[in-house]
């Protein structure tokens, strides 16, 4: 699984490196993100991992059906994944490029949980407070889990703000039974 992982990451890298050179990062994620789909597409994902049809008749079909939604050299990478049989990277070469564009551009996803959808005003109450503690540019992926009771719970990268009604209690309690 390393292995996977760090082979995703030399074609990521590459593709960072051709997107910064060109100044066309937003067109390469979104072409990441249609040869995924194609790609991950159950009758695609079959057809790629049946050892049945070569190598040329597999390029043939994702040519068809990416020719004129990505750029050229993005359909040259779609084509190199099927010849060297590692197309189901792209998931994770996608990933990683969102990672490095975003740390380029001074990104930072924080994954906010709430126990209610929060509304608009409230996020970017949220977003502020997250982008002066981490001096990034904070793009919030909302989740609910109704069993931290109020308040969040925010991680962003590897730092997590716990400011969940649940801790809070636990914590109450820890220092209830303790001057007991």
């Amino acid at each position: 699984m390393a292995l996977r992982g760090a082979t995703a990451r030399r074609y990521a890298e590459s593709v960072f490196a051709i997107a910064r050179d060109q100044n066309t990062f937003d067109r390469w994620l979104e072409d990441l993100a249609t040869i995924r789909a194609v790609f991950t597409n159950p009758d695609m994902a079959r057809l790629l991992a049946d050892p049945k049809p070569g190598l040329r008749e597999k390029e043939a079909v994702a040519e068809r059906l990416l020719r004129g939604k990505v750029e050229p050299l993005a359909l040259n990478l779609a084509r190199l994944l099927i010849q060297r049989q590692v197309a189901g990277l792209i998931v994770d070469i996608e990933r990683d490029m969102q990672a490095m564009v975003n740390e380029h551009r001074n990104i930072a996803v924080a994954e906010v949980t709430t126990a209610v959808e929060l509304d608009r005003q409230q996020l970017d109450v949220l977003k502020q407070r997250l982008e002066v503690l981490t001096a990034k540019t904070i793009r919030i992926e909302p989740r609910i889990d109704k069993s931290i009771l109020g308040g969040f719970i925010a991680r962003v990268g590897d730092v997590l703000i716990d400011a969940s009604l649940t801790t809070r209690l636990a914590s109450m309690r820890r220092e209830l039974l303790a001057h007991t």
